[in-house]
């Protein structure tokens, strides 16, 4: 790679660290705004299906991993 694509690149990668809070509140935000517009239509059974949902997602995520170190005897 040229040394001006190097440059784009690591731009970029910059761009994307420094904006990611504020893509992630712009997330949160609408989020809010949709359960906001939910909850005036007026479908209560929808938090306990959305609250499992995440459950779910979070714990095959991260709840199902192995607490030891799957190195071998041959490992650092």
């Amino acid at each position: 790679m040229s040394n001006v694509q190097n440059w784009a690149s690591g731009l970029g990668i910059a761009a994307l660290i420094m904006l990611a809070p504020i893509i992630g509140f712009a997330v949160v935000v609408a989020a809010e705004m949709l359960t906001d517009l939910v909850t005036k239509v007026g479908a209560p059974a929808v938090w306990p299906i959305s609250a499992a949902a995440v459950g779910l997602v979070l714990l095959r995520k991260y709840g199902l991993q192995p607490r030891t170190s799957q190195l071998g005897s041959g490992g650092a």
